[in-house]
């Protein structure tokens, strides 16, 4: 996801302040005051430990219905899928028992961060308390992060979000709601681009998404989507890091003498300090006013609520307030493989100062976005040291005895270096639970948790798995991930090369060379180890089954494996409800690569989660993806599509041929997504031809960039520059292309299951193809057309038919055409004549034969 898209898809609202919020150097204060309680409240409970969600993934049905009401509806609208950053809807609700509540989060992916659930536990014995407050502020220092994720459109921008919950909002005369308000900061490290974004959604009852219609507002700079929620883009800045954000929140009450009325309201604001400490930028971005129908003086105060002995009128979201960090909206997730910087979470007490939460938890709890790769520590309570590795959401300070406080560094070597790690809090390795932690081209591992015992397990294909058992005590603890190479082991973890050097961990054979290019493994003996099908509760998968990012070498992926996953089977109450296999295919991925041939494969296939959208009305979603690639071959393959088959976006020269597309087998979750595409082409330069399409949608080529939502002209070559004979043969990356996929006499373009001869040319799928199309659609029923000269002093000659220039020192020069009617020009080189040099020939059921001259 691009920043750019919500810059071009949104208009700026110009900033108009109907009551003023005053910045103090730490924050935003609220206007007319400000108000803070920390009230201790009945015990309860006998233990802190959340049960685990994956156990019961999945929001009830009338969730999953809203979800699709809202996304349908911002598909429609052609709202930014990062407008609409959505509640935790479709995990199990959380839960109040022994007096406090229990929060939805349990297992990564997880919206990692700071979260306060008002929750105290210091002796096992948790306690609520509630905390009202006029003002939050989180605060995240970024001293650098690599995020990557493919699927969620980035591929490496991230969202962090200060979310909160009111009370006692007053809305057409009554003052009794509740609204989650959200303050969001995209980032894009590559691009070093950051945007602000709010949302506003109404708690107030279970109908969360049903019940907010645009009457609710009387004065805002954003959009309301009634009845569904609101969203507001604020600025956007360049800013590299190292910086500092602070992201504030601000509930006042403000009266207007013109109507007579007072109005809750609601503002957004932000600092941004650089590396330095310096204030770069600062502001109120947007102010919201809700109608309250109420006269001036009588509308009261609407606080923040953290409350742990109650959940929210929804019953199933918390009263909470949190800071996390997650993918870009839409329910994504993000993965991360590098980071350093902390963050803090605070409100505004009412000696007017902003104080530390009391108890914390490293993950909010109320978010639908999420994250995994973010390892959370900390020393001194009131501030958390994020890094990469193990997201293992876990109590922090005064939120369990102990409250794992210290750090502990865990070192040691790692070969190959692309394996995968994961950790499990305690002596035991659960598939369901267990922890990713980010490994990318380093020799090395160094991951930073707190002190404790856990269970490690590096894995590999065709090495052997390797566990250690960890009891990590404060400062260095030794680890040695050096896998033993086993080829019986097969493919049973995803393969990952990050840059030429990894590739040869990854395959059977090769050099890198043309003429030996790297052989990746296909050998998949059973499904894929269960962790590897990792998804967040929208069903954003965190793993493809083979990703190769930035390598040149030539590399064969030949007859690839399936890459099929069967999910824990903690996960099948929530696929089974959704309609959805217990198993799944995973994709293969090519982000800015060059030379790799994806051959032979006989069933490509994998579904895809619900909210499949983007600036187009999609996201980069499909089985096989080349983004930025150039100079490869997807040949002689067969697509099973599910929602959607093959991508192609920002690259050039690449060659797609011999490849068969069929329709899938029905799944809910088409149902969500639409229906089948065969191929999707978001660049320019390729050469598509000899394939079978056979799917819903055959092709789809907007004059688009997938990227960011810009126009951009995508001119693909659908077909060959002339009908030739089947036997013709063009070599590409060391493979003969000839032959028709249909078995007929010629090659051309491709075989379109929808494309009625007679229908005009070129086919361009009905308009789906926005530039150009196929000219030479399968089967061609076409006949010769030759030129025949007597060159006696073997001099160069040319024709010109139908626009295609041939050449020829030799007596005879042949084209293939179907019935019609062309015109031809012919040319020879200096010092001779040809006649005729141009003419008109018409095709009518039989090959026509032309007689030059030279002279």
């Amino acid at each position: 996801m691009s920043l750019r898209r919500s810059l071009t898809a949104v208009a700026i609202a110009t900033l108009t302040l109907l009551s003023i919020g005053l910045f103090a150097t730490v924050g935003l204060h609220a206007a007319g005051g400000s108000t803070a309680s920390l009230v201790p409240v009945s015990p309860g409970g006998l233990s802190t430990a959340m049960g685990s969600s994956e156990a019961s993934l999945g929001g009830s049905t009338s969730h999953a219905a809203v979800v699709e009401q809202v996304l349908n509806h911002a598909k429609q609208d052609r709202i930014p899928i990062e407008a609409v950053s959505l509640p935790n809807l479709l995990s199990p609700a959380a839960t109040l028992s022994g007096g406090v509540v229990h929060p939805l989060t349990t297992v990564a992916p997880a919206p990692m961060g700071l979260g306060d659930f008002g929750v105290r536990n210091t002796t096992g014995t948790p306690v609520a308390y509630t905390i009202r407050s006029t003002s939050w502020e989180g605060t995240l220092t970024l001293d650098n992060i690599h995020t990557f994720l493919i699927d969620n459109d980035g591929p490496d921008t991230f969202g962090v979000q200060l979310n909160t919950v009111t009370t006692r909002t007053t809305v057409m005369g009554s003052s009794t709601d509740s609204f989650w308000i959200q303050n969001v900061m995209y980032y894009t490290p590559s691009q070093s681009a950051l945007l602000f974004l709010d949302n506003i959604w109404n708690l107030s009852n279970p109908n969360v998404g049903a019940n907010e219609p645009a009457s609710t507002f009387y004065s805002y700079n954003g959009t309301p989507v009634g009845p569904e929620f609101y969203y507001d883009f604020g600025p956007s800045f360049t800013v590299p890091m190292p910086f500092t954000i602070h992201l504030f929140v601000n509930s006042s009450t403000t009266d207007l003498l013109n109507t007579g009325y007072g109005y809750t309201t609601i503002r957004f604001g932000y600092q941004i300090l650089n590396g330095t400490g310096a204030l770069e930028h600062s502001g109120v971005y947007d102010t919201v006013l809700f109608s309250s129908t109420r006269a001036i003086g009588t509308v009261p105060t609407s606080p923040f609520l953290v409350d742990g002995a109650k959940l929210t009128p929804t019953n199933f979201l918390l009263y909470d307030s949190e800071l996390m960090i997650g993918g870009p909206g839409g329910g994504s997730t993000t993965s991360v493989y590098g980071l350093q910087g902390s963050e803090q979470l605070q409100y505004l007490n009412t000696k007017g100062a902003y104080v530390n939460d009391p108890t914390a938890w490293n993950v909010g709890t109320d978010t639908g976005e999420s994250s995994e790769g973010i390892s959370e520590t900390y020393i001194t309570p009131g501030t958390v040291q994020v890094s990469a590795g193990p997201s293992i959401p876990m109590p922090l300070w005064n939120a369990t005895p102990g409250g794992n406080m210290g750090q502990a560094f865990v070192r040691g070597p790692i070969s190959p270096s692309n394996s995968f790690v994961f950790f499990n809090h305690g002596s035991t390795f659960n598939e369901s639970t267990a922890a990713w932690a980010p490994t990318t081209t380093s020799s090395k591992v160094g991951f930073v948790v707190p002190p404790g015992r856990y269970t490690i397990k590096a894995m590999m294909s065709e090495y052997d798995p390797t566990t250690v058992h960890l009891n990590a005590g404060a400062g260095t603890n030794f680890v040695n991930f050096q896998l033993r190479y086993n080829p019986t082991m097969g493919i049973y973890t995803p393969l990952y090369a990050w840059n030429n050097a990894q590739l040869a961990a990854i395959s059977t054979s090769g050099l890198g060379t043309a003429a030996h290019p790297y052989l990746v493994e296909n050998n998949q003996p059973g499904s894929l180890d269960p962790v590897f099908g990792e998804f967040n509760d929208y069903l954003y998968s965190v793993f493809p089954g083979i990703l190769l990012v930035g390598t040149t070498a030539h590399v064969e992926i030949d007859h690839a494996a399936s890459f099929n996953v069967t999910y824990p089977s903690a996960y099948d109450a929530y696929l089974t409800r959704s309609g959805l296999p217990l198993y799944n295919d995973l994709q293969i991925e090519l982000y800015y690569t060059s030379n790799v041939v994806i051959w032979g494969a006989h069933d490509i296939s994998g579904w895809f989660f619900t909210d499949d959208y983007g600036p187009t009305g999609y996201l980069p979603l499909a089985n096989v993806v080349l983004w930025g690639a150039t100079d490869s071959l997807v040949g002689d393959n067969t697509f099973v599509s599910e929602g959607s088959s093959l991508l192609l976006m920002q690259g050039t020269n690449n060659v797609v041929w011999g490849n068969s597309f069929f329709n899938g087998p029905q799944s809910a979750e088409e149902l969500y997504n639409g229906t089948p595409v065969g191929i999707w082409a978001f660049e320019s330069g390729d050469l598509i031809y000899n394939n079978y399409v056979d799917t819903t949608i055959n092709a789809y080529s907007a004059n688009t960039n997938l990227f960011d939502g810009l126009p951009q002209v995508n001119a693909e070559n659908w077909n060959l520059s002339q009908i030739e004979p089947a036997g013709q043969a063009m070599q590409v990356d060391g493979h003969w292309l000839s032959g028709s996929i249909v078995g007929g006499l010629w090659q051309g373009g491709n075989y379109w299951s929808n494309y009625a001869p007679g229908g005009g040319l070129p086919f361009n799928d009905y308009g789906l193809v926005a530039t150009g199309g196929d000219y030479y659609p399968l089967p061609i029923q076409a006949y010769a057309v030759v030129f025949t000269a007597f060159n006696f002093h073997h001099v160069a000659w040319s024709v010109t038919f139908n626009g295609v220039t041939e050449s020829t020192h030799g007596w005879w020069i042949a084209f293939y055409e179907y019935n019609g009617t062309y015109n031809f020009t012919a040319s020879v080189g200096h010092g001779s004549h040809i006649t005729p040099a141009s003419g008109t020939i018409t095709i009518n059921g039989a090959s026509q034969f032309v007689l030059l001259r030279i002279s």
